[in-house]
């Protein structure tokens, strides 16, 4: 088992005749996947946006600005809201 920090690789199974098409431009589809990655896993709440961001090789702000264009919802909890409140009134 990775220790802490280390990196596990996944290699998805796909088709060999998609795989060919993947291969003539590895580097664009790679980042290409890593970002649907990130925003899948973003939405379903496995990852919080600056590791999201992380996976899809993006810095926070410009991972968030294709969550907005693609208007993917940003969670906002009840504690963020306490937190946002606290900071407002001044009791950081």
């Amino acid at each position: 088992m990775p220790g802490a920090g280390a990196s596990r690789i996944i290699a998805p199974a796909i088709p060999e005749d998609f795989a060919r098409q993947l291969a003539a431009d590895r580097e664009r589809a790679e980042k290409r996947l890593h970002l649907e990655l990130a925003i899948a896993l973003y939405r379903e709440g496995q990852l919080g946006p600056g590791l999201a961001a992380d996976v899809a090789g993006l810095s926070r702000a410009e991972f968030e600005e294709v969550l907005r264009l693609r208007q993917a919802p940003m969670p906002y909890t009840c504690a963020d809201l306490e937190h946002d409140l606290a900071y407002a009134r001044g009791d950081r």
